[in-house]
């Protein structure tokens, strides 16, 4: 008797349950940088010939509607749709974000920063230099001065932590864990951490909907606000597999720098990517990367607490601490750093990765 086939729906289901396979999460993952360096691409050559392209997943249609374009420009801009499809049919940067949040389930990239920070010490605050020295001072220089000034406790404030790119709350979630007191008093949080998450596409109302190259720069003077948030500096920033996604050399370079100017001095960036950017391409090396970050941006790379890993790079990266010489900045500008050098030719580096700079931007 033959084997009743169980029925095959009509349309594929729509993608939008969590995704629980590891295999199509890096399918997805795969197809999507695959799609949107094509796209990107297709829009550099559509916006060279003059075509009304927009920066988001479609065309300007209306304005091309309005305009008359040539065969070249029509080719060209529905080269462009072409690409909008394939990334609409494999489920956009919705499915991407969910790819992304399977791939931290397996390796979590908050649980690596929150190993950092308790190790450090910084879990339990850092030290609030302002209300030490707005407190009454203990003059002298006998003993008993030099005791008290050592015994008295040193006020602690909240370590203020930047995510960029969040596809989940886990952060969110620890800065919020409290735990009951010994003494019977109210409940107290277990971490001094106060997080912000941001991203273009928020996943949670928790985290806000916003482009990084849109968040206001600080303020010395803490005057300025936007919804009730001071533009101020942060003491860890984590920016973890954000700058493959963007589109294009010129500003991978002016994430790297405003990622520099949005840490207090002494603050630390935790930067991944994937490793494939950085031994397959033809643009980039980790050598020469690492230069970027250091002589081109300023910062430090913190190796003694570094991570290595098969298939994703991990920085650990500190804003050296001011002075009045050079900023407290390591950097040595090399012109390289403005252009896109080929350092490595063959068919094995099938990458385009690269990242430039403007070193208007990078000094500020």
């Amino acid at each position: 008797m033959k084997k009743r086939q169980r029925p095959r729906p009509l349309a594929p289901p729509p993608q939008s349950s969590a995704i629980r396979s590891r295999k199509r999460a890096r399918v997805a993952t795969t197809l999507f940088h695959k799609y949107t360096r094509e796209r990107d691409a297709a829009v550099a050559k559509a916006r060279s010939a003059g075509c009304p392209v927009g920066d988001d997943d479609d065309c300007k249609e209306e304005s091309a509607r309005h305009q008359k374009l040539s065969p070249r420009q029509v080719a060209l801009m529905e080269n462009v749709n072409k690409w909008d499809e394939k990334i609409a049919q494999m489920g956009g940067r919705e499915e991407y974000q969910r790819a992304s949040q399977m791939n931290t389930s397996l390796f979590s990239t908050s649980k690596w920063v929150l190993g950092i920070l308790g190790k450090w010490g910084w879990l339990d605050g850092l030290p609030d230099e302002q209300k030490s020295c707005d407190g009454n001072s203990i003059e002298g220089d006998d003993d008993n001065a030099r005791k008290k000034r050592k015994k008295r406790k040193i006020p602690k404030r909240n370590v203020d932590l930047l995510e960029v790119g969040a596809i989940n709350t886990q952060l969110l979630d620890a800065a919020a864990r409290t735990r009951h007191q010994s003494d019977g008093n109210p409940t107290e949080r277990v971490y001094r951490l106060d997080v912000r998450a941001i991203d273009i596409r928020s996943t949670d109302p928790r985290i806000e909907a916003m482009d990084f190259f849109d968040l206001p720069l600080p303020d010395p003077n803490n005057a300025i606000t936007t919804a009730g948030r001071t533009h101020r500096s942060y003491d860890v920033l984590v920016n973890s597999m954000v700058i493959n996604c963007v589109p294009n050399p010129a500003q991978r370079g002016k994430m790297l720098s405003l990622c520099y100017r949005h840490l207090r001095p002494g603050g630390v960036c935790f930067l991944t990517l994937p490793k494939l950017c950085l031994v397959q391409s033809k643009f980039m090396s980790r050598c020469y990367f690492e230069e970027i970050l250091t002589k081109g941006v300023g910062f430090e790379i913190l190796r003694d607490v570094g991570k290595e890993s098969p298939k994703v790079a991990f920085f650990v990266l500190r804003r050296p601490e001011e002075d009045e010489g050079n900023g407290g900045r390591i950097r040595e500008w090399d012109d390289r750093f403005a252009r896109v050098p080929t350092l490595h030719k063959g068919k094995k580096f099938r990458n385009s990765f690269s990242v430039t700079l403007n070193e208007e931007e990078v000094a500020g």
